[in-house]
């Protein structure tokens, strides 16, 4: 049995946009714990699901036994390309990107997402060749700089890089808490007040390691070619960094109802969220970690 500690984020908000329709297609790119796969097969439709991950492969793996409106492919989202083939494009009625790592990954010792386990510097959760122990111990200062302040959006990152190369250069870093020792004594002022202090630096090492602007960036170039028409385009985003693409995606991609494509495309899609919807009380008091959650929902025209 696979573990699966992971609670699905905004179940009710995402149904709620297609609460009237019947046995549509939806694509589930981050499959993760499968908790919004399960909802969408719970109401009749036909779901099928991409994930990198292991676990999730695995979890997908049994639920595929169970249910014959599922299907799984164990790949990035970004590579929709998948789904071209022999010059036919499957399209969905609904695509959904949760853009979280889920409670498996972060309970996961060998990934190394948590503050509170001492774990040795890795953070690549999609077995890829970039760690995070490769980010604080080869990159250069300009690199590390660059990590930390499009990623991490730190405002003293220069002085946090020139920091970690002078510890580095007396002993290597290599666990979470080493990091988070540095960290501390490295004199920059992080934000954190309501988060744990070293909350922008491990999201800063955690997208480089995972390429996930580039993966998000990636997957929003093409995603329009895999909607029907009037399908749906859900994006739940963690942070002002991801949000802010997400928000200018469908601005730079709205179509206003007098016809008119603001791309000069032939295709857009109606805002129906006009500001983020973000999780109840309830669910918050329920699961913490959806406290930072944000959705916008599109509707495609072409």
């Amino acid at each position: 049995m696979s573990l699966n500690l992971h609670k699905p984020i905004m179940v009710k908000e995402i149904l709620s946009f297609i609460e009237s329709k019947k046995d549509i297609e939806i694509l589930d790119c981050t499959f993760g714990g499968g908790g919004h796969t399960q909802s969408f097969l719970d109401e009749g439709h036909l779901v099928t699901a991409l994930d990198q991950d292991k676990n999730s492969a695995n979890i997908a793996k049994e639920l595929s036994k169970k249910n014959n409106n599922f299907s799984f492919s164990k790949i990035n989202f970004k590579n929709l390309e998948i789904f071209k083939q022999k010059n036919i494009c499957k399209k969905f009625n609904l695509i959904l990107l949760d853009l979280g790592f889920s409670s498996n990954q972060l309970e996961n010792d060998y990934i190394g997402l948590s503050f509170k386990i001492n774990s040795k510097l890795n953070m690549n959760y999609l077995d890829g060749d970039l760690s995070a122990f490769e980010i604080i111990n080869k990159y250069d200062v300009n690199e590390l700089d660059r990590v930390f302040k499009e990623y991490g959006e730190i405002n003293n990152s220069k002085k946090l890089s020139e920091f970690i190369i002078k510890v580095r250069s007396q002993k290597k870093i290599e666990t979470n808490f080493d990091l988070i020792d540095v960290l501390r004594k490295s004199g920059v002022n992080f934000r954190s007040k309501k988060i744990h202090f070293a909350t922008q630096a491990f999201q800063a090492l955690r997208i480089e390691a995972n390429k996930e602007i580039d993966n998000l960036n990636s997957f929003l170039d093409n995603v329009h070619l895999y909607l029907k028409n009037k399908g749906l385009l859900a994006i739940i985003s963690f942070h002002s960094l991801e949000d802010r693409i997400v928000k200018n995606y469908f601005k730079s991609n709205s179509y206003k109802k007098n016809d008119y494509f603001f791309n000069n495309s032939n295709w857009g899609f109606e805002i129906l969220t006009k500001r983020p919807i973000t999780p109840s009380k309830d669910e918050i008091n329920s699961n913490n970690r959806s406290r930072s959650a944000k959705l916008r929902v599109g509707e495609f025209v072409n």
